[in-house]
């Protein structure tokens, strides 16, 4: 955004250079602080003239068959002139030339018809080249076009009211030979931009912007069908929302918030009901805790507790009770340990290990529930292998299942 905006305020500062020229008709009338020169025959060829009555030549006027032709002015107090007018032989100013950086050569040209100008080219890099081609109608400037790379070709194409000031611009940003970003201005200032990213002549993206010109809202077509499918909210410059379709169905089932333009939780509607069932929150950009309704039913039964974005611990209510009473617990995002509350008591009865290859290998169960172990299963390929009885007055069973590892 701030280059286009940074180059909408060139143009207006360039046109301010022409309107001096547009302004600033030129004078051939005598006065004391003028100084003529004459030929042999005695017509004059030259006046030079202080305007100001500084003591210094502001002015030279060129002379031929004693009407003048051209009027140099220094416009800037440097002691040489930086502005030339051409003038035709009634005195009407035919073309202008204008020195901005005082380099001895003219970098701005301005055709005029009646003293009226009609077309106008600036030299942007001072290398004998125009860059920027300006026409007017009425003396106003209704359109500009810019080479933005400086190479000659044509690349952004501006456009104004009226009153001069501008109101749309459009730019070549892929150099595909046709506007990619289009941006539009009210009093001056951005207020939308449209983008066509892939340069498949198609906008897939569109900005907002406040009063100030700061982005408020931007929606994306990821998918390029030309609809939007995610929609950005901003405050002060900074993200604060944003929502996406993953689903394709024209409506968001994600939304991203964010604070001092930081991600701080992400909510989704994986199935597309209409109902949040999961949730994540970020520190740092990195997810540290995620909330699920693995059952969509709409209550949240599993929470993950995670670091470096990888899972350290894992909270089940597998009775759907409001109560987590399975703790899972990850090391390397791997699982190696499970504890299970089978009665509700608050205190775990069932503990499941788990080896590098995510197999079980050994259970260890409080039988009589009260917090020690009685009976120990060991497994190999999923199966029991062995069982030790430690002390249980119910012994006889088999390992009592726990939950589905995967939700």
């Amino acid at each position: 955004m701030s280059q286009l905006r940074s180059r909408a305020w060139e143009i207006g500062l360039s046109l301010a250079i022409l309107g001096v020229l547009v302004a600033t008709p030129p004078t051939t009338a005598a006065d004391p602080a003028s100084k003529y020169f004459y030929d042999d025959k005695g017509q004059i060829v030259r006046e030079e003239v202080d305007s100001t009555g500084s003591g210094r030549t502001d002015t030279w006027i060129t002379y031929k068959d004693g009407k003048p032709v051209l009027q140099a002015v220094d416009t800037g107090k440097h002691g040489k002139p930086d502005t030339w007018y051409h003038l035709t032989p009634d005195g009407q100013v035919a073309r202008a030339e204008k020195d901005q950086n005082l380099d001895g050569k003219p970098d701005v040209w301005t055709i005029y018809e009646k003293e009226v100008p009609v077309k106008a080219e600036q030299d942007l890099d001072f290398d004998g080249k125009p860059d920027r081609y300006i026409y007017f109608e009425k003396g106003k400037p209704v359109r500009a076009e810019e080479s933005v790379k400086r190479d000659g070709k044509i690349t952004l194409w501006l456009y104004y009211d009226e009153a001069g000031v501008l109101i749309r611009d459009e730019e070549d940003t892929k150099g595909i030979g046709r506007a990619t970003v289009f941006s539009y201005y009210q009093d001056g200032k951005l207020i939308r931009r449209e983008e066509d990213t892939k340069g498949t002549g198609r906008v897939d993206r569109w900005s907002y912007y406040d009063k100030e010109e700061r982005l408020i809202r931007r929606e994306v077509s990821r998918s390029g069908s030309g609809r939007p499918d995610v929609w950005a909210h901003f405050e002060n410059g900074k993200i604060v929302k944003q929502e996406e379709d993953l689903l394709g169905r024209g409506r968001p089932n994600v939304t991203y918030f964010f604070q001092a333009g930081a991600l701080g939780r992400r909510e989704e509607d994986t199935q597309g009901v209409g109902r949040v069932d999961l949730i994540e929150w970020y520190e740092d950009g990195k997810p540290v805790k995620r909330q699920q309704d693995s059952r969509q039913q709409g209550k949240i039964d599993v929470v993950s507790y995670l670091r470096q974005g990888q899972i350290e611990r894992q909270e089940v209510d597998t009775k759907y009770e409001g109560r987590y009473d399975l703790v899972r617990f990850y090391t390397n995002d791997r699982l190696v340990k499970e504890e299970y509350d089978t009665n509700g008591d608050g205190r775990p009865d069932i503990w499941a290990y788990y080896d590098e290859k995510g197999d079980k290998v050994l259970q260890e169960e409080d039988t009589e529930y009260d917090g020690k172990v009685h009976v120990r299963f060991r497994f190999e390929g999923g199966r029991v292998v062995s069982k030790e009885v430690v002390s249980a007055r119910k012994s006889d069973g088999p390992p009592r299942l726990l939950t589905p590892k995967s939700w």
